[in-house]
């Protein structure tokens, strides 16, 4: 098979199997003149049939098939040997009938069951163009063909598609069903408002605010400067420490120190001064009296 038929033969499969459920296995009908041409030709008819509708197949075949080749004698003994290979189906009718109404009543009005029709009779054929979902098969020139879809077939599948988009039952009975009125005011009382009107509507119109992702980020600002006595009043208290320390025993002094803190660095320095200097003369004043 040639490409360009494959192609066109999977895309046709594929309209099957989307809008009326078509699956593998393919259930594939066949009738006795379809049979007949196969042995005549010595068709591979399963391989030939999974060649032409792109994937399994299950041969079937009805009853009354049966019963039409078994008339025609023991001539025809190996095509019916051959329907014999195919799963029977039943078509429960008590009395064989012609092959064409069995295969019609089989496949039903709306082909409920799926199946696919091979089959050689041209009036056979016409009958299931009228059926939409019926894929046909039949032989020309020693080769297996597929029938296009017909156009009851094509008429089906865009009220299927328009059905998918367009408004669903439910929707065309609620857009047919009158729209409830409002309950009249009594008393002076205003008329209860709908969901629709109690939800503010947005203002979509006027300049729009900044993109928060290109606006510069606020920087944080730095802690403020202690004032300037501050340090130096931390300084002097760790220098009285340590001339305290160094003065060992200069308790009078330490407070005159200690009165002074809140006073300039200045002031603490004279009072430093003088009281090595007073220090010193104590010292010169003892040492005079006990001479």
């Amino acid at each position: 098979m040639r490409n360009k038929r494959a192609k066109a033969y999977s895309k046709l499969l594929a309209q099957y199997e989307r809008h009326f459920g078509f699956r593998q296995p393919y259930q594939v009908l066949l009738d006795d003149s379809f049979v007949l041409c196969a042995h005549k030709q010595k068709m591979d008819v399963q391989k030939a049939l999974d060649t032409v509708m792109r994937g399994s197949t299950k041969l079937m075949i009805t009853q009354c098939a049966m019963q039409a080749l078994y008339v025609l004698g023991n001539e025809f003994q190996p095509a019916v040997d051959l329907a014999k290979t195919c799963e029977r189906r039943k078509c429960n009718h008590k009395e064989a009938k012609p092959v064409e109404e069995c295969v019609r009543d089989v496949v039903g009005e709306t082909n409920k069951h799926r199946y696919a029709v091979a089959t050689l009779d041209p009036k056979l054929r016409k009958a299931l163009r009228v059926i939409p979902g019926v894929p046909t098969v039949h032989v020309n020139r020693a080769v297996l063909v597929l029938e296009p879809p017909s156009d009851t077939t094509t008429r089906h599948i865009a009220l299927l598609e328009v059905g998918k988009t367009g408004q669903s039952k439910e929707e065309k009975e609620a857009l047919a069903a009158p729209a409830p009125t409002a309950a009249p005011a009594t008393d002076g009382a205003a008329p209860e408002k709908t969901e629709a009107e109690e939800k503010p509507r947005k203002n979509r119109k006027g300049p729009k605010g900044p993109n928060p992702l290109s606006m510069k980020k606020k920087q944080k600002k730095p802690p403020a400067p202690a004032p300037a006595g501050e340090g130096k009043v931390e300084v002097g208290k760790k220098r009285k420490e340590r001339e305290e320390e160094g003065a060992g025993g200069g308790g009078g002094d330490g407070r005159e120190e200690r009165g002074g803190e809140g006073e300039g660095g200045e002031k603490k320095r004279k009072r430093r001064r003088r009281k090595k200097g007073g220090a010193a003369g104590e010292d010169g004043g003892g040492a005079g009296n006990e001479d």
